[in-house]
């Protein structure tokens, strides 16, 4: 006590220095040269002077000091302050002047809220949405989702699990399937979960009826439609109008979660189908020709996939990635992600002039060709059918062969 004493002794000293510069006394306040409202205006300049000044107030017993303390009772954290703002309370009382403290308001416990996981989009535009709410008794109440941008509402289970549980589940994803689910606004997951259930029911899918009835262990409230939630780091306007970011989008297929993208056997082939025609037509003359031929396959490609509602898809998906980037402290790669699906929001020619959406198409459509083509080459050893593409290629060089021999 006697250490305590000394430290606040020394407080009171070195605070009285600075109230003596200030102008502020007890002589002064008593012969009223000095208001109490001219020494409130010194509250919070010098933490020894504060401790200074409430000792002070409390050598002036009059009726409106007492207000004064109290306030500056509620307002401070200083443990110091508010001890001496006690005593002088003290002093005021033992002169009859007791000034009542505002009765605290009943602690009110708000229900927790919710907690919100997301995971990457993959390339059919999937992804896995958590809703996880603390249960009365102990325990989480847990809504999972998959849902498809555009398609709506794939899948869905609820389950009572444990926090354990949880953390083994999300460990699991991140380990056996390369797959992060990350911390994401609950508004969100559950406004994107409810609309992939209203784009589902509008198919007639009967299967996720029991959506509905699962949500109200978690929700009772409607749910609200809620933008992609971006960090301020990623500002819309700064980045729509930096073409750099736009123009260095490509390496964005680089990203793990984006390696996955390419189109599907069954979209691509629409494109392969046609540049096999093209390279085994014979109305091509030269091969400058046919790189031109080749070059309007893909650059109608790029304008196809990308344009109208499945261009939109594609923005809603990049942006969502852009959240999900900045999420695991990909800060460039965000800006990128995000710079696209702006680019795309935008555009009347789908994915011309964007490079991440061009690179995306020629990746897959090489893919996929290169694929198709080491199918016919194994399934041409077995067969003694042969195609009229391959009769032709053989009579052209009889033919060779012939001119050779006269």
């Amino acid at each position: 006590m006697a250490k305590k004493d000394a430290v606040r002794h020394e407080h009171v000293t070195e605070g009285k220095k600075l109230l003596e510069q200030w102008g502020l006394s007890l002589a002064r306040l008593q012969d009223q040269s000095v208001t109490v409202a001219m020494v409130q205006e010194h509250i919070g300049k010098n933490p020894a002077a504060d401790v200074a000044l409430a000792a002070l107030l409390g050598n002036y017993p009059t009726p409106e000091v007492g207000p004064v303390l109290v306030a500056w009772e509620g307002q401070t954290s200083n443990k110091e302050l508010r001890h001496e703002i006690r005593r002088s309370l003290y002093k005021l009382s033992q002169k009859g002047l007791t000034t009542k403290r505002a009765e605290p308001a009943p602690a009110i416990f708000a229900p927790l809220e919710p907690e919100g996981y997301l995971s990457p989009i993959d390339g059919r535009g999937d992804r896995l949405l958590w809703l996880v709410k603390a249960k009365a008794g102990g325990g989480l109440h847990y809504l999972s989702a998959v849902v498809n941008e555009p398609e709506g509402l794939r899948y869905f289970d609820f389950a009572e699990i444990n926090r354990k549980k949880l953390r083994q589940m999300r460990q699991d994803f991140a380990t056996r399937m390369q797959m992060v689910l990350v911390e994401a606004p609950w508004r969100y997951c559950d406004a994107v979960m409810y609309e992939g259930y209203e784009r589902a029911k509008a198919k007639e899918d009967k299967e996720t009826d029991a959506y509905l009835a699962f949500r109200t262990h978690l929700l009772t409230a409607p749910a609200q439609p809620v933008e992609v939630p971006l960090p301020a780091s990623l500002e819309t306007v700064a980045i729509g109008a930096d073409e750099t970011l736009l123009q260095t989008s490509a390496p964005l297929l680089q990203e793990p979660e984006l390696q996955l993208w390419m189109l599907d056997h069954e979209r691509a082939h629409h494109y392969t189908d046609k540049i096999s025609q093209v390279q085994e037509s014979p109305l091509i003359l030269n091969r400058l020709q046919q790189q031109d031929r080749l070059q309007t396959v893909i650059d109608s490609a790029i304008i196809e996939v990308f344009a109208g509602e499945p261009g939109m898809a594609y923005a809603r998906r990049l942006e969502e990635t852009a959240f999900y980037l900045a999420a695991t402290d990909r800060e460039e790669a965000a800006k990128r992600a995000l710079a696209v699906s702006l680019a795309l929001k935008r555009s009347t020619q789908g994915g011309k002039g964007i490079p991440f959406c061009e690179e995306l198409i020629r990746q897959s459509i090489a893919l996929h060709y290169h694929e198709e083509k080491q199918h016919e080459q194994e399934e041409s050893r077995g067969s003694l059918i042969m195609r009229p593409s391959e009769f032709a290629a053989r009579v052209q060089a009889a033919r060779g062969q012939r001119r050779g021999v006269r």
